[in-house]
C-alpha cells in the first residue's frame, strides 16, 4: 500500500466519521431506522490490512462514535464484532481458490451484486449486535428485528450512493 493510498484511506475515514456525528446523528426515519454510514469505514478498508489492525481501526471508529452519541461502547463492540468477521465473510463471500488475488473492496471494482451482499451481510451483523446490546437482551425482539431490517436497508443504501458519489 503506497502513500497515497494511505491518505486516501485518512481522509475518506474522517469524511464517513464527520458526516455521522455531523449530519446522520439525527436522521432517523420512524424512530426505527436508523444510518450508521460509519461503518463504512471498516468495510472499505483494503483486504491487505492485517486482521489486527482491522480490529485496532473498527475499535477506535466505534470508540469516536460512541463518544459523540454518549453511548458506553456500544458502537465499539458492535464495530469489534464487524472489524473481526469482516475477514471471514470475505473469505465466504470471494473464495479465490489458491490463487493469491487482491480483493479491491469497492463498488466500482466488486459489481453491484457482490458489493450489496457483502455490505448487508456485514451491516446486519453489526446492527444486530448494536441493538441487542441496547435494548439488553430479548425482552424488545420485535421492536428491535424491526429496528434491525429497517436500519440495514437504510445503512446499506446510503453506503452503495457513498461510493456512486465518490466514483468507487
Amino acid at each position: 500500500m503506497n502513500s497515497q493510498t494511505v491518505i486516501r484511506l485518512v481522509v475518506t475515514f474522517f469524511i464517513y466519521l464527520l458526516l455521522q456525528i455531523v449530519v446522520l446523528r439525527n436522521f432517523v426515519f420512524f424512530d426505527v431506522a436508523f444510518c450508521f454510514v460509519y461503518i463504512a469505514c471498516i468495510l472499505l478498508l483494503p483486504d491487505e490490512i492485517p486482521p489486527v489492525w482491522v480490529i485496532l481501526i473498527s475499535f477506535l471508529t466505534g470508540l469516536l462514535v460512541d463518544i459523540f452519541y454518549n453511548t458506553a461502547g456500544v458502537h465499539a463492540s458492535a464495530s469489534v464484532l464487524v472489524g473481526y468477521l469482516r475477514g471471514y465473510i470475505i473469505k465466504f463471500l470471494f473464495p479465490t481458490k489458491g490463487i493469491e488475488n487482491e480483493i479491491v473492496i469497492s463498488l466500482k471494482d466488486m459489481g453491484a451484486e457482490r458489493f450489496v451482499r457483502y455490505v448487508a451481510i456485514l451491516t446486519l451483523i453489526h446492527h444486530s449486535t448494536l441493538f441487542f446490546v441496547e435494548a439488553g437482551g430479548f425482552a424488545f425482539f420485535l421492536i428491535t428485528i424491526l429496528k434491525i431490517i429497517c436500519s440495514v436497508v437504510f445503512t446499506s443504501f446510503m453506503i452503495i450512493i457513498l461510493q456512486y458519489v465518490r466514483g468507487n
